[in-house]
């Protein structure tokens, strides 16, 4: 029984694994190539605006606009296939610590890809600081997934599409204006990317509402410590993306998120996460 689990892993990190194959390419594309400031294709190719203001549509798909150029540009070709080989071992080890800390259920495979496609926005938003819409529209048929194969809960992971989103919301328009008046910065679009608002809602569909607060806060918790290191030993600007670390706060949810709310809960008096 051993034996198959492994085995049921080990293609399923392969099947996840190959969903991501452009990734490698348009990493590439965008922080290699100096001839993209000046191309006539760059516009189709990377989405750089929020959508609904002055944006092509077609554009928000980033991985669709980029084997529709790659056809068009030879700069867009890979030199190497490390950086994807790397991509593929690290999806590899995450899915399979996922899979190995629980069940192989439904809940569990969906888990799985999306750990894939967190990685792949990541890798994606600490590039460009962008999370391309196909990766969260992933994430959110998983989370489908996850409402029906739980259907007696629905109401939490309905509650979790829009409560950790509708928080975020709320925090850019407040935060963007106090932003405005304190660096008088006329073109600060937001504190808080739109990106990371629609990957919280999809991951909030994933989660649940309890749990997905949970990984907001260890999210940001994580990504305040490392950006303050980067800040002091690399002179990273105050800027940062932070879909890599929401990602990483899914992730570590997904893995043992019921029982750290459940040890919280236990030691300020109550005994279940319900």
């Amino acid at each position: 029984m051993g034996i198959l689990r492994w085995l049921a892993i080990c293609v399923l990190c392969g099947m996840y694994g190959m969903l991501s194959i452009p990734l490698y390419s348009y990493i590439e594309h965008i922080s290699d190539c100096e001839t993209c400031n000046g191309c006539v294709h760059s516009d189709n190719c990377i989405a750089l605006k929020p959508l609904f203001k002055d944006s092509n549509y077609v554009s928000e798909f980033m991985l669709y606009s980029y084997c529709r150029v790659r056809k068009q540009c030879g700069y867009c070709k890979p030199q190497s296939i490390c950086r994807y080989l790397l991509f593929l071992l690290c999806n590899a080890i995450l899915v399979s610590i996922l899979y190995w800390s629980g069940e192989l259920t439904l809940t569990r495979i969906a888990f799985g890809v999306s750990t894939t496609m967190l990685l792949a926005l990541s890798v994606v938003d600490w590039n460009t600081q962008y999370i391309p819409v196909e990766y969260t529209g992933v994430v959110l048929i998983c989370g489908l997934i996850r409402l029906f194969a739980d259907v007696s809960n629905w109401w939490e992971y309905v509650i979790g599409l829009i409560a950790v989103s509708g928080f975020l919301y709320i925090v850019n328009i407040i935060g963007t204006r106090i932003a405005k008046r304190r660096y008088g910065d006329d073109e600060i679009d937001g504190v808080i990317g739109d990106g990371d608002i629609k990957l919280m809602a999809a991951t909030g569909l994933l989660l649940g509402w309890k749990l997905n607060f949970l990984a907001l806060g260890i999210g940001c918790i994580i990504g305040s410590i490392i950006h303050i290191i980067l800040m002091k030993v690399k002179g990273s600007e105050r800027k940062l993306a932070l879909g890599p670390y929401l990602s990483l706060g899914v992730y570590i949810t997904m893995i043992c998120g019921e029982q750290l709310v459940g040890w919280y809960l236990n030691m300020v008096g109550f005994n279940s996460l319900q």
